[in-house]
């Protein structure tokens, strides 16, 4: 069953709404004070960057998933607007799919399987 193109572009201003609060959220938590360190450089360290993977890691994967929905589904709608055809629609649609799956698998790996700093 084919999803209705207005649903899609729902879902691509949700997500955009979305990516401002979970962006603003992430870009706040480099703010120096809340780490204890002097300087923005001093956030990206392998120590609070691995404490706030393990603390966060279900607000980064859900920024990293909506980055990922509002990308593909941007994409996806330029590249449809680009060519029509049935098939043209197909293959965009499947590339989306594999796409969406290929970086979910490697957006949850990077979050989930990151090792504590030695």
């Amino acid at each position: 069953m084919a999803v209705k193109s207005s649903y899609m572009q729902l879902l691509q201003y949700v997500t955009a709404a979305l990516l401002v609060v979970l962006v603003s959220w992430h870009l706040a938590l480099r703010l120096p004070w809340l780490h204890g360190v002097e300087s923005f450089v001093h956030t990206l360290m392998p120590e609070v960057v691995y404490r706030e993977i393990t603390s966060f890691s279900l607000l980064l994967l859900l920024l990293a998933y909506t980055a990922l929905i509002h990308g593909v589904n941007g994409l996806r709608i330029i590249l449809l607007e680009v060519h029509h055809g049935e098939l043209w629609d197909k293959a965009v649609n499947a590339a989306a799919v594999l796409a969406l799956l290929v970086f979910g698998a490697l957006a949850t790996y990077t979050v989930v399987g990151v090792e504590p700093p030695a």
